[in-house]
């Protein structure tokens, strides 16, 4: 043979076995998160996971312990998610979670908690706040340390959430119908309806 032919055949050999690597890269990629969160979540927790709607949580910046945690109680029906109406389709976190893969869950949860969470503008009234951020102190921070806002607790943001949303989870565990730790159950069972309040305000305060 040549050494012509050899080398053609030698290249001819390299740029095949690059496009089968490349196109086995391109089947193994991870999932693309940030498209991830624009088809299916942004219509409601609002672009990077920061909601415009007073009853969805805003989620950007959250852990990804949390984001992953939650998806999967969502998908296997631990969790119950509220309906919401979205493109004229009723639709739920259940049915949202369900559609998702395990990568599908990993890549959502990177890339919310590489996001800022930005407090949501609301009125709040500011002698409960007062009084919220001293229950705080004394019932709350421990899991949800620096007045609730530090992501690294794998703990929800409660600082400039939502206060409707808020609100809603409250009554959520105070019922049952969403089950809360232990140590948080019993913490949530003790406080009074106004203590709730003034906590709900004092997060609210955090803008």
């Amino acid at each position: 043979m040549s050494k012509t032919n050899y080398y053609r055949i030698l290249f001819s050999l390299l740029i095949s076995t690059g496009m089968t690597i490349g196109f086995a890269s391109s089947c193994l990629a991870d999932p693309d998160g940030a498209k991830l969160a624009a088809d299916k979540c942004e219509a409601c927790h609002g672009k990077n996971g920061n909601s415009e709607k007073d009853d969805v949580p805003s989620i950007a910046g959250f852990s990804d312990v949390v984001i992953e945690d939650s998806l999967d109680m969502y998908q296997s029906d631990e969790r119950k998610g509220g309906t919401y109406k979205v493109d004229g389709k009723e639709t739920n976190m259940n049915e949202i979670a369900r559609d998702l893969s395990a990568e599908d869950i990993e890549a959502l949860a990177i890339f919310y908690a590489r996001q800022t969470f930005e407090p949501r503008p609301q009125k709040f009234d500011a002698a409960l706040a007062e009084k919220g951020a001293t229950i705080h102190e004394r019932k709350c921070e421990t899991c949800h340390s620096d007045q609730g806002s530090n992501a690294d607790d794998d703990a929800a943001i409660l600082a400039g959430q939502w206060s409707p949303y808020l609100r809603a989870e409250f009554a959520a565990f105070r019922s049952g119908d969403r089950e809360a730790p232990k140590k948080m159950k019993k913490k949530i069972d003790d406080l009074s309806d106004e203590e709730i309040e003034a906590l709900i305000n004092f997060y609210a305060s955090q803008q």
